[in-house]
């Protein structure tokens, strides 16, 4: 567990995708990881969980890529550490109260994600427009869990500290953004929506490439999405006057009283 008065600046920073940093500027344990993931794209989800074991990463490695003073507007923050063409890895932080939407990984095929604290964790299942099935799979500090194609899930933190996790994405040939078009999943508003950038919660209009109309959850996960968007919206009115996402805010109160 980290905190946030241990936020560094003096990371290899990556702003162009095109322009890699020296990898021996990297902590000695994200070097191991890099090189090892340079050497074959043929990983599966079990292998990179182990390797991401066996380098033993620290949370504080990862400190100069923490982001505990993102935008309310972000669901938590999200920082490009490296990108290998057929991976990259990249810094979650998780703020008191930060989730994230129900997302998928865009064409990420294997990968991986590691949480330096207790975080909470649920994956659904996904079939003919009809997202359901919670099943509440919790991270306990350092724990690995791996990420395959098909996987559909939420990240959050319910504790009262900041903390860090660790992802990484992967596919066999190299692309630009593995985990772009992301599928988003918004029940309030019944779409699949598709981003280049984090999956969060309310994404602006320039974030979403395109949507798929049609989608519908279950009692209970409609319920929690439900709950955790006005927990979002609340604090991005908190600091900013806006209409809409008001408007937003009184509809899902009202679907949550009926909803009782």
């Amino acid at each position: 567990m980290v905190a946030t008065t241990l936020h560094q600046t003096t990371a290899p920073f990556l702003n162009n995708r095109s322009i890699q940093p020296q990898i021996s500027t990297y902590p000695n344990s994200l070097q191991r990881l890099i090189r090892t993931l340079q050497s074959s794209p043929l990983l599966t989800a079990s292998q990179i969980a182990e390797i991401m074991r066996e380098v033993s990463i620290s949370d504080q490695d990862l400190l100069p890529w923490a982001d505990f003073t993102h935008s309310c507007t972000d669901s938590y923050g999200r920082k490009l550490v490296f990108h290998g063409g057929h991976f990259e890895i990249m810094v979650m932080s998780w703020l008191p109260g930060d989730f994230s939407a129900i997302h998928d990984h865009g064409a990420t095929e294997w990968g991986a994600v590691q949480c330096f604290s207790a975080a909470e964790h649920t994956i659904y299942s996904f079939a003919d427009g009809l997202l359901a099935n919670p099943m509440s799979a919790p991270y306990t500090a350092g724990m690995v869990r791996e990420v395959d194609h098909h996987l559909i899930h939420q990240m959050g933190n319910a504790s009262d500290q900041p903390f860090l996790s660790l992802h990484v994405y992967g596919c066999a040939q190299a692309i630009d953004s593995i985990t772009g078009n992301a599928r988003v999943f918004d029940l309030l508003e019944g779409t699949v929506q598709y981003t280049d950038g984090g999956v969060f919660f309310c994404l602006p209009e320039t974030q979403i490439n395109q949507r798929d109309y049609g989608l519908t959850g279950d009692r209970e996960t409609t319920i929690m999405q439900y709950r955790l968007m006005r927990d979002r919206l609340q604090k991005i009115l908190l600091k900013h006057h806006d209409i809409a996402l008001t408007q937003k805010l009184t509809q899902l109160q009202t679907k949550l009283h009926l909803m009782r």
